[in-house]
């Protein structure tokens, strides 16, 4: 029993300070953007679980008020002094109240951004037309260059006039197929939940790693899929002239969240390391993603079963 609480602690400790370090080494070009993603969602995951592990067990295990439930009542609670009865519920007491404030803090803002998008949809319906040409495409009547997708079942990529101005038709299209990556490979829930994970465990350097790293990562796997189906050069053009295009709040744009990421991912277009990972690679991470959220698994729930078996 003792052994399974110590490995579930060093699990969570290994994801939350490690796995950050390792897994940044991955937002460099010889990377595959899909592969640091999985890969960096495993570790958040696994964090979550062994969390959720470690709270368990400190509500669960003897004499916390957690353990046996009420069975607890009749038969277990004799058997431990009064003292350690009291600091165990003051300690689980503690405990509750803290996750309680992190969830009552954490959750609203996840709703606040919710009802931000819904909002900034139902405006762009009254201000902004359909697209002649394009049945997912909502135009902006505006100078500035604009290009950003939106979670939304209809007309969720939004372009100004502006852009239709300043880029050509194979750059044009090489924006629409980025911003539809991105509605596609589902990077707007992404973001969400990722920023939900940093709103419940900000202190934890893989949690604040992930939140600088996996937007630019998101924008580099739309940049691939952009640049199969018009070209590098096109793609990388488009960038260029939608470089000051400003950012929307809750969207996900083609010039990105900031011009050093902007910077990063023009630079990893132009070079050659954009080829397929190797099966070395990807080997490699099928293992980490398994072993990141394997492990706290069944650690948690080896560790939860023998305290049922505990008094």
């Amino acid at each position: 029993m003792l052994y399974l609480v110590i490995g579930l602690v060093c699990t969570a400790v290994l994801l939350s300070c490690l796995a950050g370090p390792a897994l940044d080494r991955l937002r460099r070009p010889a990377a595959h953007p899909l592969i640091a993603i999985s890969c960096w969602f495993a570790a958040l995951a696994g964090i979550l679980i062994a969390g959720i592990g470690i709270v368990a067990v400190a509500l669960l295990a003897p004499p916390a008020p957690g353990h046996g439930l009420l069975e607890w009542l009749r038969n277990c609670l004799p058997h431990h002094g009064d003292e350690a009865i009291i600091m165990a519920a003051a300690a689980s007491l503690v405990l509750l109240t803290a996750c309680c404030s992190r969830l009552a803090r954490s959750l609203p803002r996840l709703s606040r951004a919710v009802r931000h998008r819904r909002r900034h949809w139902e405006t762009l319906r009254l201000v902004a037309r359909a697209h002649g040409r394009h049945d997912d495409v909502l135009v902006l009547d505006h100078p500035v260059p604009v290009a950003y997708s939106l979670p939304a079942r209809e007309r969720a990529i939004v372009v100004s006039t502006g852009t239709q101005e300043i880029l050509t038709p194979e750059e044009f299209c090489a924006v629409l197929v980025h911003e539809r990556t991105h509605l596609r490979q589902r990077h707007h829930t992404m973001l969400l939940v990722l920023d939900l994970a940093y709103a419940l465990l900000p202190w934890l350097p893989t949690v604040r790693r992930a939140r600088k790293t996996l937007p630019l990562l998101l924008e580099m796997a739309a940049d691939d899929a952009a640049a199969r189906a018009c070209g590098r050069r096109t793609l990388v053009d488009a960038l260029y002239r939608l470089a000051a295009t400003p950012g929307v709040a809750g969207a996900l744009g083609a010039a990105g969240p900031s011009t050093g990421a902007l910077t990063e991912r023009v630079l990893r277009l132009e070079s050659a390391a954009m080829g397929k990972p190797s099966r070395v690679v990807r080997a490699a991470a099928s293992a980490f993603v398994a072993t990141a959220v394997a492990t706290p698994l069944l650690v948690a729930g080896a560790t939860i079963v023998q305290l049922s078996e505990i008094c």
